[in-house]
């Protein structure tokens, strides 16, 4: 099958309708006329990813997140970056193609990110309803990013979180016996408001939730509300993990999504891994 045909099949699947001038959906780089040998699920086309997929034999890379450097893999800026074109020579002379899964993934009824972060947490009975009436300008109110777990400590939900995702390094605001048991997840950038950064204070006030487990963060927004409620005498927490490890499972899991779609395709998983090492103490 061509690479285009299993893009195309892809986005049928999905279901959803999205503006092709605005969606951050495309083929990034290659030519996607050839056929699929293998193919590659990752969170984003590292060089290591890529240099993964090309000793696996495959010639095409779906990816989460961008290839460029930016949101929209705008490379106009980069063309005389050094790293930018020694990066695409990589991709060019191995003839691979470069597609972005992302906003599909975000938009069907049933966040696919969301899904392989249940998954491997293993929470996927564990999600509320949210409150009727949450409608308004916060997207995160009626979003299905709260859940009720059976409660835990902070400490222990911590290593649950640790071992489930295979997080190397986990920032923790709260105390360690606080009680945990209504959880906000916002994977990726959800801690960051989804355009407004008051968004997410609102939800865990309304939600009434005692933690909240999120990839990236801005300090003085929501990390800030949680600690000053902790200090104040509040049942208040986060577990911060990073970008990447909050949304990888989505694209581990959605290889079996793949599989069952495309059953005569070969589909494979290469983990993008943590961006970081982390110090503790005076040595790497």
């Amino acid at each position: 099958m061509k690479i285009q045909q299993v893009i195309d099949c892809i986005i049928k699947e999905t279901g959803v309708i999205l503006d092709q001038e605005r969606t951050v959906d495309q083929v990034i780089i290659g030519d996607p006329e050839q056929e699929a040998t293998k193919i590659v699920s990752t969170f984003m086309a590292t060089v290591e990813v890529i240099r993964e997929a090309i000793q696996l034999g495959a010639n095409f890379i779906i990816t989460h997140e961008p290839t460029w450097f930016n949101g929209r893999d705008r490379k106009d800026w980069l063309l005389k970056d050094p790293v930018y074109q020694l990066k695409k020579r990589l991709i060019e002379e191995n003839g691979l193609v470069i597609w972005r899964f992302h906003d599909y993934m975000h938009s069907v009824p049933e966040d696919m990110i969301y899904q392989g972060f249940d998954e491997d947490m293993g929470w996927k009975s564990y999600h509320t309803r949210q409150q009727a009436g949450n409608t308004g300008k916060n997207p995160l109110l009626t979003a299905p990013v709260c859940y009720e777990i059976p409660e835990t400590n902070l400490n222990e939900l911590v290593c649950q979180v640790r071992d489930s995702l295979e997080v190397k390094g986990v920032r923790v605001i709260g105390n360690s016996n606080a009680v945990c048991k209504r959880i906000g997840v916002l994977v990726g950038g959800g801690s960051l408001g989804l355009g407004d950064e008051r968004n997410t204070m609102e939800l865990v006030h309304k939600e009434n939730l005692d933690t909240v487990i999120c990839g990236d963060i801005t300090e003085w927004t929501l990390s800030a509300y949680i600690r000053d409620a902790m200090l104040l005498g509040f049942n208040r927490s986060m577990i911060i993990i990073g970008h990447e490890r909050s949304e990888e499972s989505g694209m581990k899991h959605l290889v079996g999504w793949l599989q069952k779609l495309l059953p005569e395709e070969e589909i494979l998983f290469v983990d993008a891994k943590e961006p970081f090492d982390y110090v503790i103490g005076e040595t790497l």
